[in-house]
């Protein structure tokens, strides 16, 4: 049940922040858009930024997705740990070109599977803690995978 408010909950935005080390193992934030298929998360970058070299580094990654909210009892979240993997599988790379369409319309995708400058990344999901203060304050619980 929890697997399927988290699943909804990440179906419903777009934006994500992820939390990458450096090679001095310094923690490093990332804002991003992304698509998600079930609890997978899955977004494209360009293979000189500073995200894709940290996780060629250590595939060990967190993300945070949140609602802007005036009200602290009204504060809902995700912060899931999980593991990010280069995607490679033409099949798998097309699925995710088509939900970033529907989902981000009026933006330019380009064809990932074309583009040798882009990569797909997926993170698969470890641990994730669920918050909903709407349950009351301090609502929080954890799932593991």
């Amino acid at each position: 049940y929890m697997k399927e408010e988290i699943i909804d909950y990440l179906s419903k935005r777009k934006f994500l922040t992820l939390a990458t080390m450096t090679e001095k193992n310094e923690p490093l934030t990332h804002a991003l858009a992304y698509v998600n298929k079930g609890d997978t998360i899955y977004f494209s970058t360009g293979k000189e930024t500073r995200k894709f070299k940290n996780i060629q580094k250590n595939p060990n990654v967190a993300y945070s997705v949140f609602d802007l909210t005036e009200h602290l009892d009204e504060a809902r979240s995700i912060q899931m740990e999980g593991k990010a993997s280069i995607v490679n599988d033409k099949k798998e790379i097309d699925e995710v070109v088509k939900l970033l369409k529907k989902k981000f319309p009026s933006a330019f995708i380009v064809d990932l599977t074309k583009d040798y400058e882009t990569v797909v990344i997926k993170i698969s999901p470890k641990a994730c803690y669920y918050i909903d203060y709407t349950k009351g304050f301090g609502h929080r619980a954890k799932i593991k995978y």
